[in-house]
């Protein structure tokens, strides 16, 4: 596929707004992203997904969701934003999401809406889940062992 073809593509799938090329790559701007139809569209774009990365946008806000995109010699970003902190998982339909998607609903509660295993993967027993949502504080933080001597 072609450079060109690929940001076409991009820019016509559902809830893409804007599409752009830039020094670090391509960066498709998608705040109603349809995640089944970016799913659908990955092996006719020729990607495979490095990571996905989020964004706390506020202490009781959405969450920022930025899919990490490789080709062979293209990076390409997909930027979303949940709503009611919740979007479709890709899980089910591009097994490598599910790390991604569970550690940050760990850290921000974003809910990955038909995720298979939602179940805490790297948060220390004792916190909650969304402990990066809000600020740290000692409230949030489990109580240190106590010294038995």
């Amino acid at each position: 596929m072609t450079h060109t073809d690929l940001l076409a593509r991009l820019a016509d799938l559902p809830g893409v707004e804007r599409v752009a090329d830039g020094a670090n790559g391509i960066r498709a701007d998608a705040p109603f992203l349809d995640v089944d139809a970016l799913a659908d569209a990955l092996p006719a774009l020729g990607l495979r997904l490095g990571t996905i990365t989020g964004i706390p946008l506020g202490p009781d806000g959405e969450t920022a969701i930025i899919y990490h995109f490789v080709a062979h010699d293209r990076i390409v970003d997909v930027a979303t934003v949940t709503r009611n902190n919740a979007i479709a998982s890709l899980a089910p339909r591009l097994r490598p999401a599910s790390w991604a998607e569970r550690e940050i609903h760990d850290l921000f509660d974003v809910d990955f809406l038909g995720h298979p295993n939602l179940a805490p993967l790297m948060r220390p027993e004792g916190y909650a889940t969304g402990m990066m949502r809000a600020p740290m504080c000692a409230a949030r933080r489990p109580a240190p062992p106590s010294n038995p001597e």
